[in-house]
């Protein structure tokens, strides 16, 4: 074999091994009807480990993002207002991905949510971030009791907070009575 032909095969090999992986890494977020990923190096304000298992037997509305992601800085405070609406049906969990926690510290202290519940899961240290959708942030998951993704809200429509208020809403009325 050429060293020519080598090398075209060489760079084939790595280009089928790239989109291979790309499609790997968005085939596993989260949908519909999969069981909610089990976050793993996640913590609370202070520091102490949080586990889905603190939520059992709850509804949940768990929307991923980061301090870098504009649209998340919108759906954030929409989120907290709707949070308050539902604070007796469905426990808001803000997780926040940034790789430094003290950076996604900084972003939630500038949010100022008062009806949250805020975990920090670093992406870089956390292969069940990409379940939660790191590569489409905001990314938000309704999960009812069992664990179950019972609904799947990707991204966030910056300019119409109102409408997507109005979607979130509906979909909770849907699915938690």
């Amino acid at each position: 074999m050429t060293p020519t032909r080598r090398l075209i095969i060489m760079r084939l090999v790595v280009a089928l091994a790239l989109v291979f992986a790309s499609q790997t890494a968005f085939a596993d977020v989260l949908k519909v009807g999969d069981r909610a990923a089990e976050l793993e190096n996640a913590v609370d304000q202070g520091g102490k480990a949080v586990k889905l298992a603190k939520f059992k037997g709850k509804w949940l509305l768990v929307t991923a993002g980061a301090g870098w992601c504009k649209p998340c800085a919108k759906e954030l405070p929409t989120w907290d207002k709707v949070a308050a609406e539902y604070k007796d049906k469905v426990t808001f969990v803000s997780l926040t991905l940034d790789d430094d926690i003290a950076d996604g510290k900084k972003f939630q202290k500038k949010m100022a949510l008062k009806n949250m519940t805020v975990v920090y899961m670093p992406a870089e240290k956390s292969a069940a971030a990409a379940r939660y959708g790191s590569a489409t942030m905001p990314s938000t998951f309704v999960i009812d009791p069992h664990g179950v993704v019972r609904h799947v809200h990707a991204g966030f429509a910056e300019r119409d907070a109102s409408g997507e208020s109005k979607k979130i809403k509906a979909a909770l009325d849907k699915l938690v009575k």
